[in-house]
């Protein structure tokens, strides 16, 4: 049995997760404090992590098969703080703010692809769902620690929002306290019958639902951006609020997330596979909400959705990538799915301002039908009933049938 505190050494960096969206609250203060800089630039600041951690994926994988898993998220813990913390001193422009953003998202790229190696490899079954349901909890429960602490420390000078990142002192001593050393055991070139295989060739061979998955948590990153990126514009053009009341929405919000996290286990049974369309519909309703309503209770209403619906689907992601791939190839399938999360992050504002999309109001409503229109195809494709049906336990129990199948023609 793992102990809990190896459970504690995982589940703690989830605490550092959502860190690139902390400054998100203070965007319509910096909007103000630099009114010569467009707002797209500004916002990239929240999106430009996503860019840090798609470098990270390049190598991560590769680099998992050769240095332990601990040494590798305490790196990863070390760059959070080091880009969360540097702003203290630097904030003079928005470049600085940029580098400084850049330099974390390598941190949290490191994080994203090695918790759930971690949890795959220490944990199996529903166990492992639901650790990964409960890191997605603990993800929300930090949100509400950097957010709302965020807010409070910045709500007279904007800056000191970044000292917040002091916590990484903390969750970096926390793992390296509690994480045990892990063994390379194998190389990702390395098959199952022990031929060596190159890169390409182990992508190759792996299960495609690896790659349909990895798609689909693109779009949901790439639309989940949308929220935080512009909800402060939505709460500053409706009257109803600043920068604090941007903080406390984010911050409250998380609960609808926390929640659905550590109870994932059940809403799994509950749901069964249909657990992904069901939180693609929630974040649709989330945009609706917002964007029809003026009330902040509504808005408050409309953010415990969103945290609902970001734990239903970006815990069950990561849990069905691990599920289809081969042992050998989970390194490999983890960098492929935080690549593509990665990618939707940081393309989403681009892609949208190239679309004539403008920010608030229309980005949202954008989102609010992009949701629903993939909430319904997940349903329509039955996508958790296809991925069972391709894992890798039930490709072996195939094998083994049409082996006896073989072997009893053959006597």
């Amino acid at each position: 049995m793992v102990s809990n505190k190896v459970k504690i050494g995982i589940l703690c960096m989830s605490i550092l997760s959502m860190s690139g969206l902390v400054i998100t609250s203070a965007f319509s203060a910096i909007i103000a404090a630099f009114p010569g800089e467009p707002i797209s630039k500004i916002q990239m600041i929240a999106t430009i992590p996503s860019l840090g951690a798609l470098i990270t994926t390049l190598f991560i994988g590769v680099l998992a098969t050769k240095i332990p898993k601990k040494i590798l998220a305490l790196l990863g813990i070390f760059a959070v703080g080091l880009g969360g913390l540097l702003p203290i001193v630097f904030h003079g422009s928005i470049n600085a703010l940029l580098v400084c953003s850049l330099i974390m998202g390598i941190g949290l790229g490191f994080i994203a692809t090695i918790n759930p190696m971690l949890l795959s490899i220490y944990f199996e079954g529903e166990e492992r769902a639901s650790l990964m349901g409960k890191g997605t909890a603990v993800t929300s429960l930090g949100a509400i620690i950097l957010m709302m602490g965020g807010g409070f420390l910045g709500s007279q000078n904007w800056s000191n929002t970044y000292y917040i990142f002091l916590i990484t002192i903390l969750i970096f001593f926390l793992v390296m306290l509690f994480l045990p050393l892990d063994k390379i055991e194998k190389d990702f070139t390395a098959g199952h019958d022990g031929k060596k295989m190159n890169l390409m060739e182990t992508m190759g061979n792996m299960n495609k639902y690896v790659f349909l998955i990895s798609i689909l948590a693109f779009i949901m990153s790439f639309i989940y951006t949308v929220y935080p990126t512009n909800l402060s514009i939505v709460v500053s053009g409706k009257g109803i609020g600043g920068t604090s009341t941007t903080g406390i929405i984010n911050a409250v919000g998380t609960v609808g997330g926390f929640l659905a996290g550590m109870n994932l286990k059940y809403i799994n049974r509950a749901v069964k596979d249909k657990i992904l369309g069901i939180g693609f519909l929630f974040l649709a309703s989330t945009f609706i909400l917002v964007l029809l309503f003026d009330s902040v209770f509504i808005m408050l209403l409309g953010a415990i959705l969103s945290g609902l619906a970001m734990v239903m689907i970006m815990s069950t992601i990561p849990y069905y990538v691990s599920v289809v791939v081969r042992p050998f190839e989970l390194a490999i399938a983890m960098s492929i799915f935080t690549f593509m999360n990665s990618l939707g992050g940081i393309i989403s504002p681009m892609v949208l301002s190239w679309l004539g999309i403008s920010f608030g109001n229309q980005a949202f409503l954008f989102a609010g039908i992009a949701s629903a229109v993939i909430g319904i195809v997940c349903l329509a494709a039955q996508i958790g009933k296809r991925v069972f049906a391709n894992s890798y336990q039930a490709n072996q129990t195939n094998e083994a049938v049409l082996a006896k199948v073989d072997a009893d023609n053959f006597a």
